[in-house]
């Protein structure tokens, strides 16, 4: 008798070609690598043919394998296509989304597949600004929806994860004064850093304005200076010393949508979204 195909088994091999690994596969999946691992032997035997070459320099297809990418994106899309045919009052159609520029690289890993696994009737269409760009949009209707940086009192959103927000390097002057970076952009990152720095007076020297918290990481890396930056981006980063005493503060995004999106389609998308972010975690 014909096996029939596990497609977690599928997804599991697809998200280790993805992620380019069985460690950072088995991050996502919410999985250990030896699982991860014996997922992948369990569809080999399946089909009776090996899929991946393993090396030190990481892992690569076989032919077999390569066919298997090919088809296997063919049935996972198709999957999601039938899910979505059966589920009730789904969202449809062209959706314009709204994302912070600074976190692109990481929503974008993880809202793309989102969009094509729990929504793949919409045809999305993103937009990447900061949050107090976005989130006027949002409110007049030239977006559809947008995840933002929550500010001050404003509760109207659906929250989706917070993170902390800490100083970064230990670059100093020679007399001693911290060597200090803040991004230009007028955003909550920004008034934030700000605000620290008016808390210590003019013990600092301002070095470097940026544009982007990219552009700060990679200088702090380089120990040109000290930055306020979320610990999502900070791997491998020194906390700073200088800053040590400085207020704890914690960055928290949320869903918001348009007015041409019924509160209850509001509720439901950023319920998967949350769900689908905490699987994968959220900002790593």
């Amino acid at each position: 008798m014909q096996h029939a195909l596990d497609l977690e088994l599928i997804k599991t091999f697809l998200t280790v070609l993805d992620a380019r690994g069985f460690k950072p596969a088995a991050e996502q999946l919410n999985k250990t690598p030896a699982a991860v691992s014996m997922q992948i032997k369990r569809l080999e035997e399946i089909l009776g043919k090996r899929l991946l070459e393993r090396s030190n320099q990481g892992i690569s297809l076989t032919p077999a394998g390569a066919l298997l990418q090919h088809k296997g994106k063919r049935l996972m899309a198709l999957n999601y296509e039938l899910l979505g045919d059966m589920r009730e009052n789904e969202l449809s159609g062209a959706v314009n989304f709204g994302a912070p520029a600074d976190y692109a690289p990481t929503l974008l890993k993880k809202l793309l597949p989102i969009f094509q696994r729990d929504f793949p009737r919409v045809s999305p269409s993103i937009l990447l600004e900061p949050s107090r760009s976005l989130r006027p949009r949002v409110h007049s209707g030239i977006l559809d929806m947008a995840i933002v940086a929550r500010e001050g009192e404003n509760q109207a959103g659906h929250e989706l994860w917070a993170e902390e927000v800490a100083w970064f390097g230990n670059a100093a002057q020679p007399d001693g004064r911290p060597r200090v970076a803040v991004l230009t952009t007028n955003c909550v990152l920004r008034d934030k850093a700000l605000g620290d720095l008016k808390a210590c007076g003019d013990n600092h020297a301002l070095v470097l304005e940026a544009v982007t918290v990219a552009s700060l990481r990679d200088a702090v890396a380089a120990n040109f200076c000290q930055a306020f930056l979320p610990v999502s981006v900070a791997e491998g980063l020194e906390r700073s010393g200088a800053f040590a005493s400085a207020l704890f503060h914690r960055l928290t995004f949320e869903f918001i949508a348009g007015p041409a999106l019924e509160s209850e389609t509001a509720e439901r998308v950023a319920l998967q979204f949350r769900r689908a972010m905490a699987e994968q975690g959220a900002t790593a």
